[in-house]
C-alpha cells in the first residue's frame, strides 16, 4: 500500500489485496450468522471455501461460489471426488461485505472453530467460469482473468470426477503437460487427456478429453488464479 501512496488516483480498494482476499476464523453458533470479512462478493463476485478447525468430524473442505449460487448445486467439497449437491442452510447469501451462512453441519456447528478464505473476481487476481463439457480435446474455454494464470483448478460438479489441477510450478519448461489431483496425495503425472499440452493464455484455457475436465454434456466450474508477472497489476 505504501508504495501506492504517493499517486493519489490509487483510491480504488480493488487495488489492494485487502479487497480481493480475506482469511476470517470465526466460531459456529448452530443457527445464523453474517461472516464480515470485507469482501464485496455480491457486487464482485468470488468464492468461499471453509473448514473446522478444532475436528474432524464434519471436517469437509466445503466450497461456495456466486457462480453456482446458494441454491442448486451450491456446495463442492474438495476432499472427494462427489458432484455439487445442494444444501439448504449452508453459505445462504454473498453480501456485499462478507457472506451469510446457516446452521449446515459442515460450515456451523454449535462452538466449533472454523476458517474461511475468500477470493474477489478481480482481473489479475482471482476468477470463476463455468462451462458445459464435449469430450473434444483441443477445445478452449475463455476467462476473465486477463493475465496468464498461474493455477487452474476444475471439477465436474454435474457427475463424480477428480478436482484437476494445472500449476505453472509443476514443471519447469512444460506444466501444460502435467496434471495434479487436489483430492488425493498422487504425484504429477505425464498426459495430454487434461489441458491438451496447452500452455493456457490471457483470454482461454486448452481441454484434453478427459471425463474429469471435458466429459460430454457434463458441467464443470474452473477456479483460476493469477501470477504476478511484475506488469502493473
Amino acid at each position: 500500500k505504501g508504495g501506492n501512496w504517493p499517486n493519489a488516483a490509487n483510491i480504488d480498494p480493488a487495488s489492494f489485496v485487502d479487497a480481493l482476499f480475506q482469511t476470517h476464523l470465526y466460531d459456529g453458533n448452530g443457527g445464523t450468522q453474517t461472516i464480515t470479512n470485507d469482501i464485496n462478493l455480491s457486487g464482485s463476485g468470488g468464492l468461499v471455501w471453509a473448514k473446522r478447525r478444532d475436528s474432524s468430524t464434519n471436517g469437509d473442505h466445503t466450497l461456495y461460489d456466486t457462480v453456482r449460487g446458494t441454491g442448486t448445486n451450491g456446495r463442492l467439497r474438495s476432499n472427494n471426488n462427489q458432484q455439487a449437491y445442494s444444501p439448504t442452510d449452508a453459505v445462504t447469501a454473498f453480501n456485499n461485505n462478507g457472506f451469510s451462512i446457516g446452521a449446515d453441519a459442515s460450515i456451523n456447528t454449535n462452538s466449533a472453530e472454523y476458517v474461511s478464505w475468500t477470493f474477489r473476481k478481480q482481473p489479475k487476481f482471482f476468477d470463476v467460469v463455468t462451462y458445459t463439457g464435449n469430450s473434444i480435446g483441443g477445445t478452449t474455454v475463455n476467462h476473465n482473468l486477463g493475465s496468464v494464470p498461474g493455477m487452474i483448478i476444475v471439477k465436474n460438479i454435474s457427475g463424480t470426477g477428480n478436482w484437476r489441477v494445472y500449476h505453472r510450478g509443476v514443471d519447469s519448461s512444460a506444466p501444460e503437460d502435467y496434471v495434479l489431483l487436489l483430492n488425493d496425495t498422487n504425484e504429477r503425472y505425464d498426459s495430454s487427456s487434461f489441458w491438451n499440452d496447452t500452455a493456457p493464455t490471457s483470454t482461454q484455457f486448452t481441454l484434453g478429453g478427459d471425463d474429469d475436465v471435458n466429459d460430454h454434456g457434463d458441467t464443470y466450474i474452473a477456479y483460476l488464479f493469477a501470477h504476478n508477472n511484475n506488469d502493473g497489476g
